[in-house]
């Protein structure tokens, strides 16, 4: 699969993202709560590190289980997995908007949550970097939190400038392939992500391909898939990683031992929010990535679980 190159990728945008970021935004007319200010429960992780970025955290009664960045939003109720909520649950936290990214769940919740006049909002996901800092944008018009969103959009196009510069030299002949290893916690499994995606871009832009050659979603994780893809390196998400423990325990997931990566100690742990998707920690997570790839760069070594760098790299 031919990846767009990092000045392609940064303006293309999907049609139907844009179509459906730009749809009519209801928050205007929500009803309002007693306070005056709108009461939301926010259930995608995006637009939730985005509302904090933006310093509109103040409007968030609820978020879902999955939103864990940044730390302070954990002290925000929860009202559940985004894929199995509850209506009583949601409803509890008395809002006037719930706000998804479409990736929401059961259906009928979402009919009985608008059955008591609570409006849902769906913003679709920023699939590009230039649709994530729409919907950035966005988020800040609607919250009145224009400036700011202004602020973190200067440091996030800044940043990534600064890392389309740095790519050339991630780019050599020769690319390590790269598994990401994901827990799927709605079907109790592990998965492999496959190419297509900000998680694939990243690998790309740190100058790594996905060892996964397949197109779109995730792969149900299998000894055959792993020794089929023989990655030089994996990173696992938290929630998988964590179950083991670390990355030697992690060695012991059936057909990883056996891999280039785990026979070399290779093996990394990232928060799921920092790869499924863009937002301004992207450059930042990218150079991670880099320093992973390509430890001799760094002037130091990759170890298990993070990579050691020299002070001032």
């Amino acid at each position: 699969m031919s990846f767009p190159s990092p000045s392609i990728a940064l303006r293309f945008r999907s049609s139907v993202a844009t179509v459906a970021l730009l749809a009519p935004f209801v928050i205007g007319c929500a009803p309002k709560a007693d306070s005056g200010k709108p009461r939301v429960v926010s259930v995608s992780k995006q637009i939730n590190e985005f509302i904090y970025a933006i310093g509109a955290e103040d409007v968030l009664v609820g978020r879902d289980l999955t939103s864990i960045y940044p730390p302070q939003i954990k002290q925000v109720p929860s009202v559940g997995y985004h894929r199995a909520l509850s209506a009583e649950g949601i409803i509890s936290t008395k809002p006037t908007l719930l706000i998804t990214d479409g990736n929401v769940g059961p259906e009928p919740v979402l009919e009985q949550v608008r059955k008591v006049g609570i409006p849902v909002v769906t913003l679709a996901p920023g699939g590009t970097v230039d649709s994530a800092q729409a919907l950035l944008t966005k988020l800040g018009q609607q919250f009145h939190r224009e400036h700011a969103a202004d602020s973190v959009l200067a440091l996030w196009r800044a940043g990534m400038d600064s890392l389309w510069r740095d790519t050339v030299q991630w780019s050599g002949p020769k690319r390590p392939r790269v598994m990401i290893i994901h827990f799927g916690q709605m079907i109790n499994n592990y998965l492999a992500l496959k190419r297509g995606g900000s998680a694939d871009a990243m690998l790309h832009w740190a100058g790594a391909e996905n060892a996964i050659d397949s197109v779109g979603g995730m792969a149900r994780l299998s000894p055959e898939l792993i020794a089929r893809a023989a990655p030089d390196v994996i990173i696992a998400t938290d929630v998988g990683f964590d179950r083991y423990g670390s990355a030697e325990k992690f060695k012991t997931l059936p057909g990883v031992a056996l891999t280039p990566a785990g026979q070399s100690d290779r093996i990394y742990r990232v928060d799921e929010q920092e790869l499924m998707y863009f937002g301004p920690r992207t450059p930042a997570v990218v150079r991670k990535f880099a320093a992973w790839f390509h430890p001799s760069l760094y002037g130091g070594r990759a170890t298990a679980g993070r990579a050691t760098l020299t002070p001032g790299t």
